[in-house]
């Protein structure tokens, strides 16, 4: 893997990043303000707002391994890191009150910790998958132009998050990846997508968020991201499994 490459994305990544308009002024109704404030004081927890860093029992061996590793990783979570910052000032902007804990972001951090580094990995890209399908359907349904440039930076880091991550899983699967990697990347794709609106669907049904668009964005993510990667393990597009069936009709 070509970790100069990455290591150059995020430090030039950090560069020309207009900070939002937080003093913009309020174009909001009073439900869909209080819904968007509950929806992202909760996601501000989990992206980048608590531990924001590998934390599976061996990710210090894999830290360690080589300079180039630590340093990207420790690039990639200071974006992380900053999706937080934004999300506090969205959460400011909108008068909402922030979250210390939850009892999903201590089951997903317990998985973190008790699962190796790789399967962590594997997990928190799914998460930037699923962000990115989270911070489209703000931007396009939330009507305020602050909390829309907020996600537009976001979005860019994560195109570029859901990149390395490619690259890296396509350097650790020279060979391509089979399937019953994809139907358990699928799986756990689709069951982090439905956990997600399981929590978030009614506050983002109160901006205009339909349950069905969610899920074919996150369908269309995932397949994707697997035909990037199936290119070489599979015989031909036809051959990758799809994920539609794996999830209940939208409703």
């Amino acid at each position: 893997m070509n970790y100069a490459h990455w290591i150059a994305h995020f430090r030039a990544n950090g560069a020309n990043r207009p900070e939002p308009h937080w003093e913009a002024p309020a174009t909001l109704g009073e439900g869909s303000r209080r819904a968007l404030a509950l929806s992202l004081a909760e996601y501000q927890l989990g992206d980048g707002g608590g531990p924001c860093r590998l934390i599976a029992r061996d990710a210090e061996n894999y830290r360690a391994q080589a300079d180039e590793i630590r340093t990207v990783v420790d690039l990639w979570f200071d974006e992380e890191r900053e999706h937080s910052r934004l999300l506090g000032g969205a959460v400011r902007r909108l008068g909402g009150e922030f979250v210390t804990s939850t009892f999903a972001f201590r089951a997903f951090n317990a998985c973190r910790r008790a699962c190796g580094v790789q399967f962590e990995m594997l997990v928190l890209l799914i998460v930037e998958i699923v962000s990115t399908v989270y911070y489209r359907v703000i931007r396009r349904h939330c009507g305020d132009a602050p909390i829309m440039e907020m996600c537009r930076l976001i979005l860019r880091d994560e195109v570029g998050h859901i990149r390395f991550h490619r690259d890296r899983l396509t350097s650790r699967h020279p060979h391509g990846v089979g399937r019953m990697w994809v139907w358990h990347f699928y799986a756990l794709g689709l069951a982090c997508a439905a956990f997600l609106w399981m929590g978030h669907g009614r506050w983002l049904r109160a901006i205009g968020v339909r349950r069905e668009e969610f899920f074919l964005q996150i369908r269309a993510g995932l397949r994707k991201f697997v035909e990037a990667l199936a290119a070489r393990g599979l015989e031909s597009p036809k051959d990758i499994p799809r994920p539609e069936f794996l999830s209940a009709p939208a409703r």
